[in-house]
């Protein structure tokens, strides 16, 4: 639970100047002769969040958690140009633990991060301690012209790589200053600033300007990526060089994306890890599996295996994930009355899922998991030289990629037009497959036939896929709700408390009819979505991507 809470308001814009050692000259002394008195010191503990991928920082935006001496503990959010905000706290957050956007209470801060990092946690990045002294210039008037505030006795430390464990610590700065323009004053803080970096030269050399303030010259400091993680680096591939290495490259990417997401699916710190996790594991079956004759045959059966295992275990965690964290939209059709009543079911659904994640966690903390992850890297990170390969290792990548998407492209062709109004929902399951199987192919190597080109047919066939997924959600949504509903019903009757309420049983009949009727449309509107991929220009795309990467 978040600490009590209650609002404010400000702005700021700053520069930090910083030093590794004390300057030859007196900083107090060099403040006060421009009219600055510093107040003093107060011990202060600021600590920046951000989402894993770097949300809050690509919007510009930046939170950090804030405790002043004793008491006065904040939640603080700035912006580049728009009124930032503060929470007042009740209590300190713990420095090293994960903060939850939708534990926070409504108000302006708890709308702007949900805008921007929706439900993914808030991870603490860089803690800075100091003691701080600040202090404000004024004109004749008594109008404040700049204000001004020293760090010193520099503590910068970094959490651990799992939340809540030790911390990384760095002394790479002894001193921050921090000038802090006020609205209309740019003028007073540019001329104190040129004098501070004159005044404060060690060895001749100004003290280094960061525009920010402390915290985020902490940050960098202690060399946090604030950008986030981007997804893995995507491999400078040779269509003309050899189809084993082009491959292994391709599965080292999977491969860092994998490790980036591993410990965070581990500790379930959102469902984005597992997501992210998945989607690395299914790039890495689906391309082992189009390796045939590249990869040597004894690796390749025993990762695929591997990666079998893999994908099954975390299969119902993360369609619980899907399931819940879509709870509100799929009931939006319902009456309130009938949302209340499906409460229960909610409530099952996210017990399972916490049961569902543990064994997730148990079964990517197993020696199985360690063994897959430690085998795996050794071979990719083998020295091409000490790699045999099979028949077609050798030939040309984009020569072999290019006919397995020729290959992948005919199969969902041949499978699409075999589709009809009497067709079973398997028929559209298989296709969804036969795209993402395609979609793959094009993500991991497209660009090698045109970046461009590679982009258009992916467009136009996550056009196609998104009415295949909708068609086999609704389907999968509404057998879960009448599996979710019977054990209900079980569960009751075994604890002698009789059937689950009528209006809970009526609700989740109304809610799956509501999912069979969508699936119904999807179904309807599937050969329109087919038709626009299987339309001729869209085919020859392919083929011209093809052409460019076979050449």
């Amino acid at each position: 639970m978040v600490p009590r809470a209650t609002w404010k308001r400000w702005r700021m814009a700053s520069v930090v100047l910083d030093g590794r050692r004390e300057p030859s000259g007196p900083i107090v002394e060099v403040l006060e002769a421009e009219g600055i008195v510093l107040g003093p010191p107060q011990m202060l503990r600021r600590t920046r969040y951000d989402t894993f991928d770097g949300r809050l920082y690509r919007s510009g935006l930046r939170l950090e958690a804030r405790t002043r001496g004793a008491e006065g503990h904040a939640l603080v959010v700035t912006a580049g140009n728009g009124p930032p905000a503060r929470l007042f706290l009740s209590a300190p957050l713990v420095p090293t633990e994960p903060l939850a956007v939708g534990t926070l209470p409504p108000g302006p801060l708890r709308s702007r991060l949900l805008t921007t990092a929706a439900d993914r946690a808030l991870l603490p990045q860089v803690t800075l301690r100091s003691a701080r002294r600040s202090g404000t210039a004024v004109d004749a008037d008594g109008i404040p012209l700049v204000t001004v505030h020293l760090d010193s006795d520099l503590e910068i430390t970094r959490p651990g790589t799992r939340p809540g464990t030790g911390v990384e610590a760095t002394d790479a700065l002894a001193w921050t200053i921090e000038v802090e323009e006020l609205p209309g004053r740019r003028k007073p803080a540019r001329a104190l600033l040129k004098t501070l970096r004159r005044a404060l030269a060690v060895d001749t050399a100004p003290p280094a300007a960061v525009e920010g303030d402390a915290l985020e010259r902490a940050a960098i400091a202690a060399e946090v990526d604030r950008r986030g993680w981007r997804g893995p680096v995507r491999p400078d591939l040779d269509r003309h060089g050899a189809a084993l290495v082009g491959v292994r490259q391709v599965l080292r990417s999977f491969a860092d994306a994998l490790d980036a997401n591993w410990e965070g699916t581990v500790d379930h710190l959102d469902d984005e890890f597992l997501h992210d996790l998945r989607i690395a594991v299914r790039q890495t079956r689906s391309l082992l599996t189009e390796s045939r004759r590249i990869l040597p045959k004894d690796v390749r059966s025993e990762q695929r295996e591997a990666f079998r295992w893999l994908g099954t275990v975390t299969s119902p965690a993360r369609d619980l994930d899907v399931y819940i964290a879509g709870w509100r939209t799929l009931t939006a059709p319902l009456s309130d009355a009938d949302a209340r009543a499906l409460e229960p079911v909610l409530a099952h659904l996210a017990g399972q899922q916490a049961s569902a994640h543990a064994e997730v966690a148990q079964a990517l903390r197993s020696r199985t998991a360690r063994q897959l992850r430690e085998d795996w890297r050794a071979w990719l990170e083998l020295p091409e030289a000490e790699v045999v390969g099979g028949k077609h290792a050798r030939k040309p990548l984009g020569e072999m990629i290019g006919a397995r998407i020729s290959a992948a492209q005919h199969q969902l062709l041949v499978d699409g037009r075999l589709i009809d109004a009497g067709s079973p929902a398997v028929q559209l399951h298989e296709l969804r497959k036969d795209g993402k199987r395609l979609r793959y192919l094009l993500e991991g190597f497209g660009h090698l036939g045109g970046r461009k080109r590679s982009r258009a047919v992916i467009r136009h066939l996550k056009d196609l896929q998104d009415n295949l997924g909708a068609h086999q959600d609704a389907e999968v949504q509404a057998d879960r709700l009448r599996r979710a509903l019977a054990e209900l019903t079980d569960v009751a009757a075994d604890e002698g408390a009789g059937e689950l309420t009528p209006a809970t049983l009526a609700a989740g009949e109304r809610l799956a009819t509501i999912l069979d009727r969508r699936q119904d449309a999807e179904r309807a509107n599937f050969h329109d979505r087919f038709a626009a991929y299987d339309d001729k220009r869209a085919r020859r795309t392919v083929e011209d991507l093809v052409a460019r990467m076979s050449r």
